[in-house]
């Protein structure tokens, strides 16, 4: 796990700009860090190292190759890299360390730009290839790793975080389709950015960079391309039970120690129960809120219990975080400054339990991705698996991740000076953008395609960059690549069938987990914040968005925030909108009005 940072620029200062870039992201990799610039001065290549991997010298990077030609920045793990060195080594490859970095090196020179279909990882890297002046880009299929790339003033920027980019000198300005598409979804599901010109690399996709001419092409290499099977259930599952065994060892590979969340649900104990027949002494953590005075419709439950039941149950060494309202209070400007581009949900609990995993281990274990690969949110099914046709379909689908703001209330929310630069037709365009390659998939397939294209990715950025925030890796097991090729042929009714989610899923872990952990009733990992923004923290609310000194009311509407505040104290859930209204304001605190970054995040 590591940061990268890459500038190419005719105006030859790209090695001190690059050096402010790689200082920004200190977070991304305490343990080393390096710059590489261009013979010509027109290109500067920097990396932080986090130490995952090979430890010594030998992992530093940028790495070279093939005496000098090929050059890498890397942010990711190469989980398969053993298998992929082997091959090469009877194809006559020598190496000298015992670096995944390596290997990438190698993989390249052997198979070009089709060696990422070698790769089972998470990755977000550069290799510039001198021979060709071209510098080769990719990202993992799933958007592990975050990747951003920005054209400003003549320059080329690549980094894996956008503060980066921002303290090469690039100004932060608001993206008004950016901003229609997070009140809209709650998160920002193209390829743009709250930032005005400043786009992140598709999952699954290549970038190729012209060195002379600055251009961009891009190419997808994978999609998940749903191909069911006709085969006995019994023999799809211990299938499925040997491939998820091992896709949870691949994640093990490591120099550093390991650890797991647990929520005491299906999809994290699963992992646990694996890795605890690896592990004598493992560190499971878990976040937990106090629930003993929420509001009746508050959907907060606390899963401390099942946790503990699950820790004991595998004899894991098991740490545990109490999250309170403060913890929004305090927590928000460190949230915003290391998240940067908002997606789904509430990062303060991914925030706190982040700050107790880095206190133990290196490396986090994540049940991320059980739910969008195995089909396990039932009420968003049972909403478009009887549909009959394509369009009711996407009219359903997309009013239903409208989570904040409909389209016909939109020019209501804004302000009309915003409002009248957004493209009225954006969301709905993007909505359809998404779902083309899914036209000819089954109802519950569309909606795990879109699911895994959206929902999933945010959720991914936000584990990413809040353990970074801490120098944590985290890692994905249900997003292994054979698992993810498997899930590729198996029927819908293994997934979801009559209201019963994951049915495949419950049927492997049948010998791996207790029957109470495999039945029990779907529930996220949800605060009593509709509790909280109508008592502990309302008047922290009002505050930060209704003050004198408040920037959001040049976006939105006063009056508008003013009574979806009011309406959520008498008793209306505006929570999501609360939360999302609240991380606008500290985005444009942070980075338009530049208001002091706090001390934590100076690293």
């Amino acid at each position: 796990m590591c940061g990268i940072n890459l500038l190419l620029s005719p105006r030859l200062d790209c090695e001190s700009r690059v050096a402010r870039m790689n200082a920004s992201i200190r977070h991304r990799g305490p343990d080393d860090a390096g710059i590489w610039t261009h013979t010509d001065g027109t290109l500067s290549m920097g990396h932080r190292r986090l130490s995952i991997i090979d430890l010594s010298k030998h992992g530093h990077q940028p790495m070279f190759y093939d005496n000098g030609n090929l050059v890498l920045i890397f942010n990711g793990e190469i989980y398969n890299y053993q298998d992929v060195r082997r091959e090469l080594v009877k194809k006559g490859y020598r190496f000298q360390s015992n670096s995944d970095s390596e290997v990438l090196l190698a993989a390249y020179q052997e198979w070009g730009e089709s060696c990422v279909h070698k790769l089972n990882g998470m990755w977000a890297f550069a290799l510039l290839d001198q021979r060709a002046r071209s510098i080769f880009c990719s990202r993992d299929r799933c958007g592990m790793k975050p990747f951003y790339y920005c054209h400003a003033a003549g320059d080329l920027y690549v980094s894996s975080e956008i503060k980066s980019i921002l303290a090469a000198g690039v100004k932060a300005e608001v993206n008004p389709d950016g901003l229609n598409e997070y009140f809209t979804f709650q998160n920002i599901i193209s390829g743009q950015t709250l930032f005005k010109g400043i786009f992140m690399l598709k999952p699954g996709h290549n970038m190729r960079i012209n060195m002379d001419t600055m251009s961009v092409t891009m190419e997808q290499y994978w999609d998940m391309e749903y191909a069911p099977v006709s085969r006995e259930e019994k023999d799809l599952t211990e299938e499925l039970n040997f491939t998820f065994k091992e896709a949870v060892k691949r994640h093990l590979n490591s120099d550093v120690k390991i650890g797991a969340t647990i929520s005491g649900g299906m999809d994290s104990s699963a992992i646990v129960a694996v890795v605890s027949t690896y592990f004598q002494e493992l560190n499971t953590f878990t976040g937990y809120f106090d629930t003993k005075s929420i509001d009746s419709l508050d959907r907060s439950v606390s899963e401390k219990d099942d946790a503990r039941l699950m820790a004991n149950h595998f004899r894991t060494t098991h740490h545990e975080r109490e999250i309170s309202p403060q913890d929004v209070i305090d927590t928000l400007p460190s949230i915003v400054w290391h998240l940067e581009d908002p997606k789904v949900g509430m990062c303060y609990t991914f925030f706190a339990i982040a700050q107790l995993v880095s206190q133990h281990v290196t490396i986090n274990l994540s049940g991320t991705g059980g739910d969008e690969i195995f089909a396990g949110y039932p009420w968003r099914y049972s909403l478009i698996e009887n549909v009959s046709n394509g369009s009711e379909f996407d009219r359903i689908y997309y009013n239903w991740w409208c989570r904040l703001i409909a389209d016909a209330d939109k020019p209501a929310f804004f302000t009309d000076k915003v409002h009248r630069q957004m493209n009225p037709t954006h969301t709905r365009d993007v909505y359809s953008e998404i779902m083309k390659p899914a036209s000819d998939f089954s109802n519950i397939n569309k909606a795990l395609y879109f699911d895994m294209k959206t929902f999933l990715h945010g959720f991914l950025l936000v584990e990413d960059k809040m353990g970074m925030a801490y120098s944590i890796e985290t890692r994905f097991p249900y997003l292994d690549a054979e698992l993810l090729d498997f899930m590729k042929r198996v029927p819908d009714h293994m997934k979801y069938r009559d209201g019963v989610a994951k049915r495949i899923l419950k049927q492997a872990f049948s010998s791996l987990l207790p029957e109470e952990i495999i039945h029990k009733r779907k529930q996220g990992f949800t605060p009593p914040d509709r509790t909280w923004y109508k008592r502990e923290l309302s008047g922290y609310i009002r505050n930060m968005l209704l003050s004198p000194k408040s920037c959001i009311g040049e976006y939105i509407r006063p009056e508008r925030i003013a009574g979806i505040l009011d309406q959520h104290a008498n008793g209306s859930d505006e929570r999501l909108l609360i939360w999302s209204m609240l991380f606008f304001e500290g985005w444009l605190r942070t980075f338009l009005r530049g208001d002091e970054i706090p001390s934590f995040c100076l690293f």
